[in-house]
């Protein structure tokens, strides 16, 4: 039986509404222009738990510098939304590197492991109902992997970008997070 909690929550994204981050901007609330984040987080425990939706709960945006989507963040068309979109964000389910306590960064040396797979197999079936236009993953092996498993049975291909692999962490990737890597 495959175990595991989903918790989905739901974030609304204006990109012209002041960030409490830089109060020096003054800019005119335009519904039209505002899009949804879905972040989805599946985890190991009990599947009899219930899912969670949590919301934010002030109107402050939550880019902090990246309010007007372009110091953060690279478009790949420079193109207007013809409309507001969805995206919908599922972190790579247990890996390795994960259960051994280690910092990861952009290394490929961390797996995901059958609990990991069991994991992506619970949010695909959370989220066998829904339509998406794409898929995007980091090339990473282990939000590879959780991508492949959550893309089964549909028609669309896989899209792996480099811009989505995790940072860099230099010498403390695979470091034990008891031995300096913890916070990072």
């Amino acid at each position: 039986m495959v175990s595991g909690v989903l918790s989905l929550t739901t974030i609304l994204l204006c990109p012209k509404l002041p960030s409490k981050f830089d109060s020096r901007r003054s800019f005119s609330y335009q519904p039209s222009s505002c899009s949804t984040l879905r972040v989805v987080t599946c985890s190991n425990s009990s599947p009899e738990s219930p899912a969670t939706a949590e919301k934010l709960h002030d109107d402050a945006s939550v880019t902090g510098g990246a309010i007007d989507f372009q110091r953060a963040t690279t478009s790949l068309t420079q193109k207007l939304l013809s409309a507001p979109k969805k995206v919908t964000l599922v972190r790579h389910g247990l890996s390795s590197w994960n259960d051994e306590g280690r910092v990861q960064g952009s290394s490929n040396m961390s797996m995901l492991t059958e609990i990991g797979v069991r994991q992506a197999e619970r949010c695909r079936e959370a989220l066998k109902n829904i339509h998406f236009d794409h898929c995007f993953s980091s090339p990473i092996s282990r939000a590879k992997s959780t991508a492949e498993v959550l893309w089964q049975g549909r028609d669309e291909p896989l899209i792996f970008l480099d811009s989505l692999k995790e940072a860099h962490l230099f010498f403390l990737e695979g470091m034990k997070n008891e031995s300096g890597g913890s916070g990072c």
